[in-house]
């Protein structure tokens, strides 16, 4: 389908729910932008992606929708979009809310997508090519405020950390994604006793009890920042240090958005699909015969993040901390 673009003027991005895989829809509206530069862009997104949004210079509305939400505030919400007539809707989701709305033209229902192993950001423009649109933006990026900025400032200089630190990330949503807590803390006191840089523990308050777990493990002093920073305010602070050290989370995603050095652990996932994309990130996995799986159980007893060692995490850790000297 080929569209007029003289005839798009309004624009809804149906994008994802979690916070990460947010972050990954981004290069979709960078796209839109740049294609359609005098079209109002609205997003439709779950609460945890609002954050993302909100300062965004291309977004010009953000709206929720809660999935938890009674089946009159369904319908409520549907009607609110059908009387802002929008002439696209990019549906990154596959809902039914496209086709009820009736916009002029909207992405195709039935993708098909390229054979082999696709990176989530390539997936998500892929559904652009329906439109007729063939020259993507593949970069993720996150706005940051100057309020932001000037809160992390605050926050490091309060809690006494110095220029040279790294950040870890031990949690995870899902328990199989998240490599052992005796590995990072090993790792921790590695970076700490032998890189010379100070380590900052991020995470939100479901990850308390991991971290927690994980400074007590330690042997050297660090810096406990769960629950400290919104998504933004942590994109400032990944800018700032040498390295971020994460399982595959929101997180990983956040520090490619604004060009931080990221190293991720895989595990069950695969990191062809979700891992980083800067030039100089790097991935640790183990490959097993059962590796990727994508699995919600493991059958396995958990060998490809247990089997994952300290010394080789803190090896390429090394290489690229040196990297800023």
């Amino acid at each position: 389908m080929i569209i007029d673009k003289a005839d798009v003027k309004r624009i809804l991005v149906i994008t994802l729910t979690n916070l990460g895989d947010i972050i990954l829809t981004t290069p979709v509206i960078a796209t839109l932008r740049r294609e359609f530069p005098a079209a109002r862009i609205d997003v439709l997104l779950g609460p945890a992606g609002r954050e993302v949004f909100e300062k965004d210079r291309n977004i010009f509305k953000v709206i929720i929708y809660d999935k938890h939400m009674p089946l009159a505030g369904k319908r409520r919400l549907q009607l609110k979009l059908k009387k802002l007539k929008y002439d696209l809707v990019v549906d990154l989701k596959n809902t039914v809310i496209g086709l009820l709305i009736g916009p002029k033209y909207r992405t195709a229902t039935i993708q098909h997508f390229p054979s082999g192993i696709i990176h989530s950001i390539d997936k998500h423009l892929h559904r652009l090519k329906s439109l007729g649109l063939e020259n993507f933006d593949r970069y993720t990026y996150l706005y940051i405020t100057p309020e932001d900025e000037a809160y992390v400032s605050g926050l490091l200089k309060a809690s006494g950390v110095r220029d040279s630190f790294v950040v870890i990330n031990a949690g995870a949503k899902s328990h199989l994604k998240r490599w052992t807590q005796e590995g990072f803390a090993d790792l921790a006191d590695r970076i700490a006793c032998e890189s010379k840089a100070d380590i900052v523990f991020i995470g939100t308050k479901e990850d308390e009890a991991i971290v927690g777990a994980v400074i007590n493990k330690m042997k050297q002093k660090s810096h406990n920042f769960i629950g400290k920073t919104g998504v933004r305010q942590l994109g400032s602070l990944l800018k700032r240090s040498k390295l971020l050290v994460t399982n595959d989370s929101a997180p990983l995603h956040i520090g490619c958005a604004i060009g931080a050095r990221v190293l991720a652990i895989f595990g069950p996932t695969d990191p062809g699909k979700y891992g980083p994309t800067g030039e100089y990130d790097a991935v640790i996995s183990k490959k097993l015969f059962c590796s990727p799986c994508e699995e919600a159980a493991c059958k396995s007893n958990y060998e490809c993040m247990s089997l994952i060692l300290p010394a080789d995490v803190y090896d390429s850790a090394k290489i690229m901390i040196e990297g800023y000297e």
